[in-house]
């Protein structure tokens, strides 16, 4: 039954990897505000069949938001029940609770965003996008506790660390106005993603890290994920984007890039500690 946990836990993750992306390419195609504010239906319609494309998008992102939903509220019932970890227990309800928050957001910045002048605002998009990181990060950190919990062991903290340098560059490419002269709704998907994968690695690491007693790596992963986090919100839209914001995402990528670099040095052979 723990293993069958673990395996939701894992789904669930990647169900809500995939819906932050989804999310995101809802609101950059520009069909965030359609449906004629309403809710659930989409311009009289529940199912998003036979919608124009940008109604569909936004239907479609709906519906896949509640099955995600329904996937969460199933994990956080699996870690309360099946696990003894006091941590595995709150993560696994805190995603629970933060999941109607995530809504409500999303409520004001799609459904709400004529109704409340503040509905559509950076600002707003800046915290629903918070909000789902923080869920991504607790249902993330309950399935790498669940995983070592189930007989699977502390990963290595160093292959983390070198995960996320690895995937560094790549996202930094697709970063605007870094190589393509467009930060057209393709590349800022990809752009987002490739972050999301940075965040990861930097949670994963930050997890093992605590499991080994590594607090110097512990420590450095927190800063990347106050880094990444930062880079993330800055592609929101939460600032403008001028010439001092996109040195400063330089900067960041350049602290990240030394921070992983420190970890997977710090641990290094830490893969042949016991769990």
């Amino acid at each position: 039954m723990d293993r069958r946990s673990y395996q939701l836990a894992v789904v669930t993750t990647a169900l809500t990897f995939a819906l932050i992306l989804v999310g995101e390419y809802t609101a950059v195609s520009g069909s965030g505000a359609t449906c004629g504010l309403q809710w659930p239906n989409c311009n009289g319609q529940l199912l998003p069949l036979g919608l124009q494309i940008h109604d569909f998008i936004e239907q479609f992102h709906r519906g896949f938001a509640m099955v995600v939903g329904f996937f969460i509220l199933g994990t956080g019932a699996v870690s309360w029940r099946n696990f003894d970890a006091r941590d595995v227990k709150i993560g696994g309800v805190l995603a629970v609770v933060l999941l109607p928050i995530q809504v409500i957001l999303g409520g004001t910045t799609v459904t709400f965003s004529g109704l409340v002048p503040w509905g559509y605002m950076p600002i707003t998009q800046a915290v629903h996008h918070l909000a789902a990181l923080a869920i991504f990060g607790t249902l993330l950190y309950t399935a790498l506790r669940m995983r070592e919990l189930v007989g699977r062991g502390v990963g290595s903290v160093r292959t983390a660390s070198l995960a996320g340098l690895a995937v560094l560059p790549v996202a930094l490419v697709f970063s605007r106005n870094t190589v393509f002269a467009v930060y057209g709704t393709r590349v800022q998907l990809i752009h987002h993603a490739l972050e999301l994968l940075v965040f990861s690695a930097a949670l994963t690491a930050l997890v093992w890290a605590r499991r080994r007693r590594a607090g110097r790596a512990a420590r450095a992963m927190v800063a990347t994920l106050g880094a990444v986090t930062v880079q993330i919100l800055i592609g929101t839209g939460v600032v403008q984007f001028t010439p001092t914001v996109h040195l400063a995402y330089y900067v960041l990528t350049a602290a990240v890039a030394g921070l992983f670099v420190l970890t997977a040095r710090s641990t290094r052979g830490d893969a042949a500690v016991a769990a």
